[in-house]
């Protein structure tokens, strides 16, 4: 009885020495006034929750590809996004991905296991987030797919498999080129299979945490078909992307 009166003296004091606040607007989080229990432990107020930009349900699923091509070996391969990519979305992902601020990635990876679909009549088997090149993870230290991919793996009670796809070959940033065609190419034949690994059979959605031209997702996706794969859609966290399937 004691040590439980001590624990709650001392978180007490802690919450009002540090107490929790908003990671979009900063403002300390208080429980039924601009937060509740849920939001306060997300680390975001009621006001700014409702002011993400969602889309809607019947607008999260996308081909893979911006510009689709005829030969494509995998033409049906398409991908979950969560939110357009706006304000405040885009400064959350900055701030995580270029930052360091990985509360900002905890939070949308959160929402993302959330909302994902759960009932489908597949039965998945991993999630598995696109790697960064040992070279980009020792200079960034952690592999914000991988963070995103934790909400997913939570949510849906299956396991995170973060070394299934390796990257062979560093590549420059995505975000250096705007033509799908130079995307592409600056990640063509990056990725594959470790070798410790046999993913005949498994269902697998594969993590990252933007949808621009679709080349990155693509080409890992490829890799994991090849790999023997019995189906592979990508989940993301946003995209600018407006060309749908409903």
């Amino acid at each position: 009885m004691m040590k439980t009166t001590i624990k709650k003296a001392v978180q007490a004091t802690l919450s009002f020495l540090f107490p929790s606040v908003c990671v979009i607007c900063g403002r300390v989080l208080v429980e039924d006034g601009n937060c509740g229990n849920e939001t306060r432990k997300l680390q975001i107020c009621t006001s700014c929750l409702s002011k993400l930009p969602l889309r809607l349900s019947t607008e999260r699923w996308f081909p893979c590809l911006s510009e689709p091509f005829s030969d494509d070996p995998i033409p049906e391969f398409s991908v979950w996004a969560l939110f357009h990519y706006e304000m405040p979305v885009t400064a959350l992902v900055k701030r995580f991905k270029f930052f360091s601020e990985i509360y900002c990635g905890e939070l949308l990876s959160e929402l993302m296991g959330r909302e994902f679909p759960k009932n489908t009549p597949v039965k998945w088997d991993a999630v598995v987030p696109v790697p960064l090149s040992e070279k980009r993870l020792k200079k960034r230290g952690y592999n914000q797919a991988e963070v995103l991919a934790k909400g997913l793996s939570e949510h849906l009670q299956i396991p995170l498999c973060n070394n299934v796809i390796r990257k062979v070959r560093h590549t420059k940033q995505q975000s250096r080129y705007t033509e799908p065609l130079e995307r592409s190419k600056n990640v063509e034949g990056a990725y594959a299979i470790d070798e410790s690994w046999d993913i005949t059979g498994w269902n697998i959605i594969l993590v990252d945490d933007i949808l621009t031209t679709g080349a990155t997702l693509h080409e890992a996706a490829k890799v994991l078909f090849e790999n023997g794969a019995a189906t592979v859609v990508g989940a993301v966290c946003a995209t600018h992307r407006e060309n749908v399937e409903t």
